[in-house]
């Protein structure tokens, strides 16, 4: 079989990735004092910009087109832009595929504020796209159910949408991987495989960071409604477990014993592609979407973690003086200094803020370093608790925002 040049590229990518692992030097992860003491002197409703963050990757010649990853990072890809915080490491996690284009890589990474560094921690070693070859048959293996690579990663990357999270117990980030079968039957036929092949239960994926390494996650059932994409997941720390959103369930993850218990309690169905944070002061999450079709009505939903369970979601606010709430186009954190939520819209470049108590959204008007159109890119963003700021990510700079001092 004849192999393009994107397959010679991939291959020699996978020989790369397996011949070893990547290393973040020490040095480019020492704190920046000079950037600390920025972020440290900002006032309540106060922003300002650092410089462009330093790489550290192995990504090698072939990814230098690719969202310039090797000079910008990883960037936002299309519903692929939740930053999951690890607080044992005080980074922010990233990974997901792009819909089709410029690729659609197994990738992992984690972003460092204090020292203003993006780091690759998982070589990707896939990318799924393009046209089956002879590359597809060397790279990928049907193990226990789960198509991956040989080097262990997923190797039918989906976005994340909302449906990623962090679980400190068990330091892993968790993803509920859905992906429609795009090229999932010839990759199948390209390792001998069929679909029914496959593991049954939720598509769920780990990585460990500090491992670096992806690992599939069987469970043990009754297993929740399942969502072909668009759900949600967030740690619960009062239930000290991952819980799955899917339309009106609430199901929780017990990593130890691999498997799930679903909420009693139920209340109003999420959508898909809703923004879920916890509120971890008032023991309550909050959840966003909008605006609805043809309307322009955004919903705040709310729901009580009581008794060591979630008591289902409750209209709160339906507005239109409410910000976006889409997950390919916005990103909602619990701010934990305030105890309100942030919300950033990635197109209008807006930030609002989300009062529980209140039931009321406000449209913030941050003083110090403004975005103008010159700050390109594909945004992603989080929010650090660490630094108390809002982290806004874009091609070569970085915007922090606090909310309250």
């Amino acid at each position: 079989m004849v192999r393009t040049a994107a397959a010679v590229c991939m291959a020699v990518l996978a020989v790369s990735a397996l011949a070893e692992e990547q290393a973040t030097p020490d040095s480019a992860l020492a704190p920046k004092p000079e950037l600390l003491e920025k972020i440290a002197k900002l006032k309540a409703n106060e922003a300002c910009l650092l410089p462009a963050p330093t790489i550290v990757e192995q990504l090698g010649r072939f990814a230098e087109g690719w969202h310039q990853m090797k000079k910008y990072g990883p960037e936002g890809r299309d519903y692929s832009l939740k930053m999951p915080w690890m607080e044992d490491r005080k980074r922010a996690f990233f990974c997901g595929a792009n819909h089709r284009s410029p690729h659609r890589l197994n990738d992992a990474w984690e972003y460092d504020l204090a020292a203003n560094t993006w780091s690759l921690l998982y070589v990707p070693d896939y990318n799924d796209s393009g046209e089956i070859t002879g590359y597809d048959q060397e790279t990928l293996v049907l193990q226990d159910g789960f198509l991956r690579t040989k080097k262990g990663g997923p190797a039918h990357p989906a976005h994340t949408w909302w449906g990623i999270t962090y679980d400190p117990n068990a330091k892993a980030i968790v993803w509920y991987c859905a992906w429609p079968p795009y090229r999932l039957k010839e990759k199948l036929g390209a390792v001998g495989a069929k679909a029914e092949d496959l593991y049954k239960g939720p598509p769920m994926w780990l990585f460990f960071p500090e491992k670096k390494q992806w690992e599939p996650l069987k469970t043990e059932g009754p297993w929740p409604p399942t969502a072909h994409f668009g759900a949600a997941m967030e740690y619960v720390s009062d239930l000290k477990k991952p819980v799955l959103f899917t339309g009106a369930a609430a199901t929780a993850l017990d990593l130890t014993a691999r498997g799930w218990k679903a909420s009693q309690n139920k209340g109003q169905s999420l959508p898909i592609e809703t923004l879920v944070y916890h509120d971890t002061k008032r023991k309550l999450l909050v959840a966003h979407n909008g605006p609805v079709k043809d309307t322009k009505v955004c919903v705040t939903w709310t729901a009580k973690v009581e008794n060591g369970d979630v008591q289902g979601w409750t209209r709160v606010s339906e507005s239109e003086e409410a910000p976006m709430g889409h997950d390919a186009r916005s990103l909602m954190y619990y701010d934990t200094h305030s105890g309100d939520g942030l919300l950033f819209e990635n197109g209008t470049r807006a930030i609002w803020s989300f009062n529980p108590d209140e039931k009321k959204w406000t449209k913030l008007a941050p003083t110090g370093d403004k975005l103008t159109p010159e700050h390109k890119g594909r945004l992603i963003s989080y929010y650090d608790p660490a630094r108390n700021v809002y982290v806004v990510l874009g091609a070569g700079w970085v915007w922090c925002y606090r909310y309250k001092a």
